[in-house]
């Protein structure tokens, strides 16, 4: 064999090797060549590399991001990114593979589909929290402090109003919350939840007795005894009386028992009627029109009203044109 074959046969050999193994273009590496279970890789200095590459399992769950995440294109870190998760981020699994020693999982988030490395995942967990089913209830509560009215049974939601201690409420659902208990509950026109460890069952401190008539005069007979007494700001003794503070003292030292020290609660703890006998009480508000009670009086008859009012206890008009006629809210009899 001559020279000129010799040259010629080891350059075919060369050249089959190149074309079998992949050359190198432009001195950067070819994409592998891809077989059922196996990433044939040639690297710059013409070496093989054999990655393992297991067929992608159909699996199901919620999984957690453990630290920021590229989701990509494919189960490789040289795979295309899609997006970057937040730490934190819940995604939906359907498929896995474990490609050269790496599970790869692809899942579903925020409407993109993509592969993340699951060393980077933990199994999310929702939080169990033991809500019960609303039970209907009925009954009046009254604060036992200072207590935030919510739009939901849980400590998160949203604040509706604060309610001051002492406040009466309505209650009318509880419901059970990873041991918490809370009344759905309304309270002047607003309607929310509370925690029932902030309330007591209300019970009215008041004593009904007969309803005749010389009784009801005695609680005018008792009022009047205090014509001119000052009007004193949560003063309720002869000393000085404000308007709930007087009706409650007139009540109490004519036989009726006591009433709390509050023209809204002593509307609460009264029937309501159409038109006043002597000795009802009569609520008022303060523009004519009105409906939120702001003052309460004895109504004396004769269209007249006694009470606490402006700077004494004294007997005013409550006939039609009067100043107190328009500002009258309702009449309530412990009848």
């Amino acid at each position: 064999m001559n020279k000129q074959t010799v040259f010629k046969a080891i350059t075919a050999t060369t050249l089959t090797l190149t074309l079998g193994l992949g050359a190198l273009v432009n001195n950067q590496p070819q994409q592998p060549t891809q077989t059922n279970a196996t990433n044939v890789l040639q690297d710059s200095a013409n070496k093989i590399t054999m990655v393992s590459s297991s067929k992608a399992t159909k699996i199901s769950g919620k999984y957690k991001t453990t630290a920021a995440l590229n989701m990509r294109k494919g189960p490789s870190t040289s795979s295309k990114k899609i997006t970057t998760l937040k730490k934190g981020a819940v995604v939906t699994a359907t498929y896995k593979k474990k490609v050269s020693g790496t599970t790869w999982y692809k899942v579903k988030h925020g409407g993109k589909t993509g592969w993340v490395s699951g060393s980077y995942l933990k199994k999310y967990k929702k939080s169990t929290i033991s809500t019960a089913k609303a039970t209907k209830i009925s009954g009046k509560y009254k604060t036992k402090s200072i207590l935030n009215m919510r739009k939901s049974a849980s400590l998160k939601s949203g604040k509706i109003t604060t309610l001051k201690k002492g406040a009466v409420v309505t209650a009318s659902y509880k419901k059970t919350v990873s041991g918490t208990t809370w009344f759905k509950v309304k309270h002047s026109n607003k309607t929310g939840w509370v925690s029932s460890s902030y309330l007591k069952k209300y019970k009215k401190t008041t004593t009904v007795s007969s309803s005749n008539s010389a009784l009801r005069n005695k609680v005018i007979s008792v009022g009047s005894q205090y014509l001119g007494v000052p009007y004193v700001w949560g003063g309720m003794s002869p000393s000085g009386f404000d308007c709930s503070g007087f009706t409650a003292y007139a009540y109490k030292k004519a036989g009726y028992g006591t009433l709390p020290h509050n023209s809204r609660s002593q509307r609460a703890v009264t029937k309501k009627v159409s038109s006043p006998e002597v000795g009802d009480l009569i609520f008022f508000t303060a523009t004519p029109g009105g409906s939120t009670i702001t003052h309460v009086g004895l109504y004396a008859g004769n269209n007249k009203v006694l009470h606490a009012a402006g700077d004494k206890v004294q007997y005013q008009s409550v006939a039609k044109g009067s100043y107190w006629e328009p500002r009258i809210v309702s009449y309530g009899s412990l009848d």
